[in-house]
């Protein structure tokens, strides 16, 4: 290489001092792709972030020559070019003639010949990949392997201290809003830890149904957060639900929207407002607010609202009797189809049996087990067959 190791050994010294400050790390990358392709004699350079679990691109920085056939690739296909979950370098000879490479330039994708592609860890959920392309064909050498790596190296460790530090923001400020709302639930004894219990028993619910760690994650926090509306009811109104007039109701029936409409704004709160919102909606169609039916209801609303109406029967409400556990299981059978999701019942149900302690169901579930039977799916056709009346319990 024709650069100065003293030139090299000045600008990684100058990374490494904004790193530790707490420089803008996009403006470091943007240093970081433009040095890349400056001391390859590259045509350009892109610098991908990449979150895995959640499958999407969420940011690219480039430099120089703007290649729209691998700057406009969707995540699937550039993780089918670069391979992030591989340790090993991607080098393609000839871009143009390569089908890995869509063709997505309005002249064609004839402009571009070798590329390299850098693979990057940075945290569980993120991970880079430093692209370097040429006009004509060329493979870097060891020094300058060695350069692109440790300044893809740079950007990585610029990206995980930005990142970790913006997941321990975001978790002091979700146990923020967790604490208010169990707060709030302190004004009456009967509720106080409901939304906890439901949180807990939701989340056991999405595990149980094979929903990835990060929707699990969203379905605790939604069943957490899942009665925050209350906060603009009345204390009349919530010290005596289930002995209500029609225009009470009406008005307690806000609260989902309310809710909704707090959490919007709360970015890092990101996928509770649907929940949130529509968590009361009814399988059949006769809930609120919107009558929501079947799988227009989102997964989660279909989960936080069974454990809702579950661990409400279990405990009980200053005017609604606490149910044991046979009979709450009896009546869940019972809204099956009709309320509830009859694959969110099963779930639940499963996760009664195999886990009572871990669902806050400390008394004998023996019985409840042989209550349970039938996989509720069989019974769909009955209660088609005989509807009966919607179970009031589930404010």
């Amino acid at each position: 290489m024709t650069q100065s190791y003293y030139k090299i050994f000045k600008l990684f010294s100058a990374m490494s001092k904004a790193i530790h400050s707490g420089k803008n790390p996009r403006e470091i990358i943007q240093v970081i792709v433009a040095h890349a392709a400056e001391f390859t004699r590259a045509k350009g350079a892109i610098f991908w972030i990449v979150n895995t679990p959640e499958k999407k691109i969420q940011s690219f920085i480039s430099h120089g020559f703007e290649y729209q056939s691998l700057a406009g690739v969707d995540y699937d296909t550039l993780i089918q070019i670069f391979k992030p979950d591989s340790e090993e370098r991607v080098f393609i000879e000839d871009a143009r003639y390569d089908e890995r490479i869509p063709d997505l330039e309005r002249l064609g994708k004839k402009r571009v010949g070798s590329v390299t592609g850098i693979n990057l860890d940075i945290t569980s959920q993120y991970s880079g990949i430093l692209a370097i392309y040429f006009t004509g064909f060329k493979q870097l050498d060891g020094d300058e392997l060695e350069l692109v790596n440790a300044l893809g190296e740079q950007g990585a460790i610029a990206l995980h201290k930005a990142l970790s530090y913006d997941g321990e923001m975001l978790k002091i400020l979700r146990q923020i809003v967790e604490g208010f709302v169990l707060a709030i639930e302190a004004r009456d004894e009967t509720t106080h830890g409901h939304s906890m219990k439901v949180a807990r028993l939701a989340k056991l619910v999405a595990e149980q149904m094979g929903l990835s760690p990060r929707e699990t994650e969203i379905v605790f926090h939604a069943g957490l957060l899942h009665d925050i509306g209350k906060i603009g009811l009345e204390d009349y109104i919530l010290e005596h639900l289930g002995t209500l007039s029609k225009k009470e109701m009406d008005t307690a029936k806000k609260h989902p929207l309310i809710g909704a409409g707090i959490v919007r704004p709360l970015t890092f709160l990101d996928g509770l407002e649907p929940i949130i919102k529509y968590h009361h909606e009814r399988y059949n169609g006769s809930g609120y607010p919107d009558g929501l039916k079947g799988d227009a209801i989102p997964l989660g609303a279909r989960i936080v609202g069974v454990c809702d109406v579950f661990e409400t029967m279990i405990s009980g409400r200053r005017h609604i009797r606490k149910m044991d556990l046979p009979e709450a299981v009896s009546s869940l059978k019972k809204g099956a189809s009709r309320q509830f999701d009859p694959r969110v019942i099963n779930a639940l149900f499963e996760v009664i049996k195999q886990q009572p302690g871990s669902a806050g169901l400390n008394e004998s579930v023996d019985e409840c087990v042989a209550l349970i039977g039938r996989n509720i799916d069989d019974m769909a056709l009955e209660h088609l067959k005989n509807p009966g009346l919607d179970h009031p319990i589930g404010f």
